[in-house]
């Protein structure tokens, strides 16, 4: 079984931690209050050493969101409490950062705090539309159907994500093959080749000259290449993660021809779909706005729902206050302004949200498409000059032997 670190406090006010060896958390606490003492914390111990540090992200993935909504509507909804569902969802997610996550939110809810108040401790590694659902579900208790719309939402965003990954997983493998092959040729071929013909007392073109001298600094120099790659990548990370970046970098992706429609149907699925699904579950039009701008990943269209939310709170309609939102499709306005005259705001929204994704679809499928031989060209080049450098000389040394 494994070990929980806990904190408790005895009959006599004093406070000891330790470790206990329990099947969960739940069981764990159980142990620990049989003992008549006041559990304060319990927690996996994970023991030092690197092994048990925690790589990346601490954020959950949108898999993790999935199942921990899913297991949690199908708990609820059988009518089991929300501490002993906790207990089986921590037995079921195998991500440490997951069970982190439930453990924490477990141990709130067993020291006296609300499960919405539980959820809001845990931001930075759960999303805010999540925490907002929670608390817009436990207020009006209808949990189990929240935490289902959740999971079909993440479902959904899941589904966007794979499609946008699978659909660049070519290119990839198109641009590791054509460095790949080049340093290989740069650094395995071309020294030996050209070797042989300096030893034949060949004449090298200029082409050849040049391949030659790439080469020859790659192969004494391959730290400094190295050197220099590693701090471009590291230094465009942290540009990009930078505010005056950030904006640099989204505004490029929605206004780059074919991969600026492809980014912004993406946006305006996101938008839809997250709004309506806010709405559904009794979250204002304001507060729905703020989630969602944080959650399209992009500052240029955050900053703009921002605006949009000082329009809203004047008293104007949403519809009115996206218009002036270039970056989204004007279906967009118009879907809102007849949710709006209809009383069925979400429903349309929701509506707008397959049609755009669908519409993400093929704008995706055409960048991908049109990506895919401008990366072979590149490699067809690439590799071209340098096959072409060292074919040269050696065809001046067949036609300088024949004759």
């Amino acid at each position: 079984m494994p070990n929980f670190k806990y904190q408790v406090i005895d009959n006599a006010g004093k406070t000891s931690t330790g470790v206990i060896d329990a099947a969960s958390v739940a069981d764990a606490s159980r142990k620990l209050k049989g003992d008549g003492k006041f559990v304060v914390s319990v927690e996996l111990d994970k023991g030092p050493g690197l092994m048990n540090m925690e790589i990346g992200s601490k954020k959950l993935s949108t898999k993790e969101l999935v199942l921990i909504s899913r297991q949690l509507a199908s708990l609820l909804s059988a009518g089991i409490t929300i501490i002993r569902s906790l207990d089986m969802l921590y037995q079921q997610v195998d991500s440490k950062r997951a069970k982190r996550c439930v453990g924490n939110i477990y141990e709130a809810i067993q020291s006296g705090r609300t499960l919405s108040e539980a959820f809001r401790d845990q931001r930075g590694v759960i999303p805010n539309i999540m925490i907002s659902m929670v608390a817009a579900g436990e207020e009006s208790g209808r949990l189990d159907e929240i935490m289902a719309r959740l999971a079909e939402h993440f479902q959904k965003e899941a589904k966007i994500k794979n499609k946008v990954s699978a659909a660049m997983v070519y290119p990839k493998i198109l641009f590791f093959l054509t460095v790949g092959v080049t340093v290989g040729l740069l650094t395995f071929l071309v020294p030996g080749i050209a070797q042989t013909i300096y030893d034949l007392g060949g004449d090298l073109p200029g082409l050849t000259k040049a391949v030659m001298a790439i080469s020859d600094s790659l192969v004494g120099y391959w730290y400094i290449y190295l050197a220099v790659i590693i701090t471009g990548y590291v230094g465009f990370k942290l540009w990009r993660n930078s505010e005056k970046g950030a904006e640099t970098w989204d505004k490029l992706m929605l206004s780059m021809p074919i991969v600026g429609k492809a980014t912004k149907m993406t946006a305006a699925s996101r938008f839809t779909r997250t709004v309506s699904t806010l709405l559904r579950s009794g979250i204002s039009v304001l507060q729905a706005v703020e989630i969602t701008g944080a959650s399209l990943d992009n500052v240029v269209l955050e900053k703009k729902l921002a605006e949009a939310r000082v329009e809203i709170r004047k008293g104007n309609t949403l519809s009115k206050s996206i218009k002036n939102i270039t970056e989204f499709p004007p279906m967009i306005y118009a879907m809102c302004a007849i949710g709006e005259e209809s009383g069925t705001l979400d429903t349309i929204l929701e509506k707008a949200a397959d049609f755009f994704e669908d519409e993400a679809d093929a704008a995706t499928a055409k960048m991908t498409s049109a990506i895919e031989p401008i990366m072979i060209i590149i490699m067809a080049i690439v590799i071209g000059l340098t096959v072409g450098a060292i074919a040269m000389p050696i065809f001046n040394m067949a036609q300088f032997i024949g004759s």
